[in-house]
């Protein structure tokens, strides 16, 4: 199925299930074939409506010559119109930012938020993503060096070993999805904005998002995405934090799938809170 946006794109979605509507939001590089929430949406369908889509410019769906965060809380928008007018979001990586952007826009349309790992780097336990880094994304597309804009975003944003970075191409199945995906990472780079800089997070940024949220990250993942989830839970009006002990950012479904049920059936922080002073 297809949903017109409000500037006319065009996007491709998937309903499975019955229940209260929840949408899945992928991470960079990611769209409905492609992990990891392709493998979610089964598991949770027995007790929620589930929308899996394909961001703009991805799989099935259309794009616009000119790209806004915006543009994609409005996509999210024409989804959650879709499916009755209010839905809960489920994000992870920088679709949990989206996400939690989407919530700072039209609180009023989200019942609950589910984030996992958002990339917001908050301290020196990692180098800061340098502030000309969606610029050169942008050039080495607009060159039309896909291969070396995949490459630029695993050693800056995700902070893959130089070895690994330098073997990508050598997994050719998952290397040629990259750079078909890779013109989608300076709409990443946008959406993270400058919360990857190594400041702690803004105490009021998102004082609008008072839905009840949950905020996860796994227990072998690197410190300093987790320092990034615990930050994020401190500022949220109506959050809890969550270890999922044994995973990793690629968490797998069997082990989130129980959790994102819980919370959305019954659990929710318990009462509002004001943002923390930084």
């Amino acid at each position: 199925m297809k949903r017109p946006s409000e500037d006319g794109t065009m996007i491709a979605f998937h309903r499975t299930g019955s229940g209260p509507p929840l949408i899945l939001v992928d991470a960079a590089l990611c769209h409905r074939g492609v992990v990891p929430n392709s493998g979610l949406a089964e598991p949770l369908s027995k007790r929620f409506t589930v929308i899996t889509y394909d961001r703009r410019g991805r799989g099935e769906s259309s794009d616009s010559s000119s790209y806004a965060v915006a543009r994609e809380v409005e996509n999210l928008a024409a989804l959650i119109d879709d499916v009755g007018g209010t839905a809960s979001l489920y994000g992870i990586s920088s679709g949990g930012a989206l996400a939690l952007e989407a919530a700072r826009r039209m609180p009023d349309k989200v019942d609950k938020l589910a984030l996992f790992e958002i990339p917001f780097v908050v301290d020196d336990s990692r180098p800061a993503v340098r502030g000309n880094f969606a610029d050169e994304l942008t050039r080495l597309i607009a060159s039309d060096q896909r291969g070396a804009a995949v490459k630029l975003f695993m050693r800056e944003a995700v902070r893959l070993p130089a070895p690994l970075v330098a073997a990508m191409p050598l997994f050719v199945g998952a290397w040629k999805k990259n750079k078909a995906l890779a013109h989608t990472l300076p709409y990443d780079a946008a959406i993270m904005g400058d919360l990857q800089r190594g400041n702690s997070l803004p105490a009021d940024r998102w004082n609008a998002v008072t839905m009840p949220a949950l905020v996860m990250d796994g227990g072998k993942s690197p410190a300093w995405v987790r320092h990034g989830m615990t930050r994020l839970a401190q500022v949220l009006p109506n959050a809890e934090h969550r270890t999922l002990e044994g995973q990793r950012h690629h968490v797998k479904p069997a082990a989130i799938a129980p959790v994102l049920e819980g919370f959305l059936t019954d659990g929710s922080p318990a009462t509002p809170r004001a943002g923390l002073a930084t």
